[in-house]
């Protein structure tokens, strides 16, 4: 199966192809100047791959991406391109978590016989966190978006908190306060392409016409059109897209 794994949920572009039945793997090489950048190189990332591994965008089987949560504009990014390549091709999407991803890539690079358990963390500010606790050969338990004490207090002994480097400064010292430990990932090592991609062939596909990502709370242009239409519902979203 030929696979092609996106990730554009945090600073660095994620890009990858994978032939499940020879091993081939081919990786998008990371550059200093490509943080938040994506809208940019994504494309030109993906057909510098195709083409070194000598592949057409109709061989494709399957897209895995990571759909959330994350960055709001990289996940729309992400999905944006998997959809259109999906719609143009007989490729299934293939959307795998964002927190899953971050500590299957952590469990693969620093594994520790004695973690229960590990916690992957985005910051959502004002100290706030999309996190969830992932134990090996599990599913993801409590992912959502979190005041940092609340899922601290629901952290496992013997579990590691895995966030990218830069982003967890104002959570170090009560995470060594719980007796809890960290593991700071550098932003291209955060999300493994290749093990994505991996996950990609067991992943359930999703229908790339409905798809979207998976924000886990509702934007700030949301939020502040909901303060202005208090008696708007879930239905009301088509109406809010077409205002904002």
């Amino acid at each position: 199966m030929k696979i092609l794994s996106i990730d554009t949920s945090g600073s660095s572009l994620n890009v990858g192809l994978l032939d499940s039945s020879t091993g081939l793997f081919f990786a998008h090489e990371h550059t200093k100047d490509e943080a938040r950048t994506h809208s940019m190189k994504i494309l030109p990332a993906i057909q510098a791959l195709m083409t070194k591994a000598g592949w057409s965008f109709d061989q494709l089987d399957r897209i895995a991406l990571t759909a959330g949560p994350g960055s709001f504009t990289g996940l729309r990014i992400g999905a944006a391109v998997a959809k259109m390549i999906a719609g143009q091709t007989f490729a299934e999407l293939v959307p795998v978590s964002t927190l899953e991803m971050i500590a299957l890539s952590a469990r693969l690079s620093a594994a520790d016989p004695n973690t229960t358990s590990y916690l992957p963390m985005i910051n959502a500010r004002n100290h706030n966190v999309f996190a969830a606790i992932c134990r090996p050969g599990k599913p993801l338990d409590d992912e959502g978006h979190w005041p940092f004490a609340d899922f601290l207090s629901k952290a496992p002994k013997n579990s590691i908190f895995v966030f990218e480097q830069g982003t967890g400064d104002d959570f170090k010292a009560e995470i060594q306060t719980a007796g809890l430990k960290f593991i700071e990932q550098p932003s291209e090592k955060l999300i493994d392409a290749k093990l994505l991609a991996q996950q990609g062939l067991s992943a359930a596909r999703a229908d790339a016409d409905s798809f979207a990502p998976r924000y886990l709370r509702k934007t700030a242009a949301e939020m502040a059109w909901l303060k202005k239409h208090p008696d708007a519902g879930d239905g009301d979203y088509a109406k809010y897209v077409s205002e904002v």
